[in-house]
């Protein structure tokens, strides 16, 4: 028992100073990577991090067939190396990036739809020359989506075909020199919009979610694939039309969200399984936009605060109408309170999309966000880094007689300056305030509650504990 009351301590005070450094390391900051009418224009696209290197990718917007280039930055958004030319042209730039352990995987497609993933060094030299994907041919309404699994040491690329005789959806696992080793039919003959999604699960497996639409109507399914390539499961889930869909795992469990057609608009819906594919939540409403539209842009879960963290378009007068807001939005669990702002920490570019993952580092949320104007006007683009809201309490007297005055006090950090405090007692009470004080009248150990809120609307949530008793209080040693 002393061994597990240690162990649970220790857990406990890694997680504060855990906390305590990514609070204290977070500097919110803006760089611009492209400007309206100024050239070359290279818009900033996909980003990963090594955990202390930043990659991005940049695309030249000038011309139809644009050349890709590659940058690194620290985590405070400082260069460490100048734009590196990584292909002459592409079909749309730079696809995705991920950081694989040892080098960046870069995917493209050639402006004849082939897709190619060229390896990088962390020094942004590119490593060999770029690998096409061979398995099947490719077209212009082939789509795909990129997971890294450390696991089996090789890329997942869930991907339709959409000409010939092999017409489906698969799930291509390649390793990271770009050879196949496994490909597996999830389905035959599916119509676009597939908008098939991949998450690497962390037996080895994988996770896909996907559309079909067909005389048999329209399902919504999530399909697990083993490690060996062997498809496992297809749980269809949904018969609601799906505009855009985002899936991750935080290990335990398996998050699908998804934009579906409401009236006057459309919504957020959520559904959850877990690792076998087996349904924890059904389709279930998630999160309505304060207007027209919402779209969700991309999910996944941060295992350094234990929170799933949602980028979304909410575009109040609808996407074909005006450009929406990019908001963030993070919680722990389904049922918990979430905590949700704006993406960008300068208001006036909360306009700009992030069509790409964010990463979290040093202490941070970065995000590469844009807006392409047109070829002769060129961009705008930035990487900006977000620190996330917290609040921490705390207490002059932990133990206290009743009616005794205890003085609490919390403390905001991060998000956007101007936090309010809300104080809940454990006893009913509740008051606002940073610092406050409170009587309680009975015997009795009770959990206090703060819940902060940022300028932007983020919130967070603390606690802590006071013990009211009768008698002396003992000095309690921390």
């Amino acid at each position: 028992m002393r061994e597990a009351n240690f162990s649970r301590a220790v857990s406990a005070v890694l997680v504060m100073l855990t906390a305590s450094v990514v609070r204290g390391q977070c500097v919110t900051t803006e760089r611009a990577i492209t400007q309206p009418a100024s050239f070359p224009s290279r818009v900033a696209g996909p980003i990963a991090s090594t955990g202390s290197i930043l990659g991005l990718a940049k695309s030249d917007i000038t011309t139809g067939i644009p050349a890709i280039f590659f940058a690194t930055f620290d985590g405070s958004l400082n260069p460490l190396t100048d734009d590196r030319q990584i292909a002459d042209t592409s079909a749309n730039g730079a696809t995705n990036l991920i950081w694989n352990g040892s080098e960046f995987g870069l995917f493209y497609q050639t402006p004849t739809f082939a897709l190619m993933l060229q390896s990088i060094a962390t020094s942004g030299n590119p490593i060999g020359a770029a690998i096409p994907i061979v398995n099947h041919a490719w077209s212009p309404d082939d789509e795909f989506d990129v997971a890294w699994s450390p696991v089996r040491n090789a890329y997942a690329i869930a991907r339709t075909v959409t000409q010939g005789a092999e017409r489906g959806l698969w799930l291509t696992v390649v390793s990271r020199n770009g050879v196949v080793i496994a490909d597996t039919n999830i389905t035959f003959f599916v119509s676009p919009p597939t908008l098939p999604r991949v998450a690497a699960l962390p037996d080895g497996s994988f996770a896909i979610s996907w559309v079909r639409s067909g005389t048999e109507g329209r399902v919504f399914a999530i399909s697990i694939v083993s490690q060996s390539g062997l498809l496992l499961k297809s749980t269809v889930f949904s018969s609601r039309e799906v505009t855009a869909a985002r899936i991750a795992t935080d290990g335990n469990s398996i998050l699908v969200i998804f934009s579906s057609p409401v009236t006057g608009g459309t919504e957020l819906r959520v559904a959850q399984f877990d690792l076998a594919g087996n349904t924890i939540k059904s389709d279930s409403a998630f999160l309505t936009g304060s207007g027209v539209d919402i779209l969700p842009l991309q999910l996944q879960w941060n295992p350094t605060l234990s929170e799933w963290t949602l980028t979304y378009n909410d575009a109040q007068l609808g996407l074909l109408v005006f450009p929406g807001t990019i908001r963030l939005r993070r919680f722990t669990s389904l049922t918990a309170m979430p905590s949700d702002t704006l993406l960008s920490p300068n208001p006036s570019h909360s306009r700009l999309v992030d069509p790409y993952p964010i990463v979290f580092m040093n202490g941070g949320y970065i995000a590469s966000i844009q807006r392409v104007i047109s070829r002769q006007e060129g961009s705008e683009s930035y990487l900006v880094k977000s620190c996330p809201f917290f609040v921490t309490a705390s207490t002059n007297t932990p133990i206290v007689p009743p009616f005794v005055p205890v003085t609490f006090t919390g403390i905001g950090s991060g998000g956007t300056p101007g936090y309010q405090f809300e104080w809940q007692f454990g006893d009913n009470a509740i008051t606002k305030g940073q610092v406050v004080q409170h009587v309680y009248q009975l015997p009795g150990t009770y959990t206090v509650t703060l819940t902060g809120t940022d300028a932007a609307g983020a919130s967070s949530i603390t606690r802590l504990t006071v013990v009211v008793r009768v008698g002396k209080a003992r000095a309690v040693r921390h």
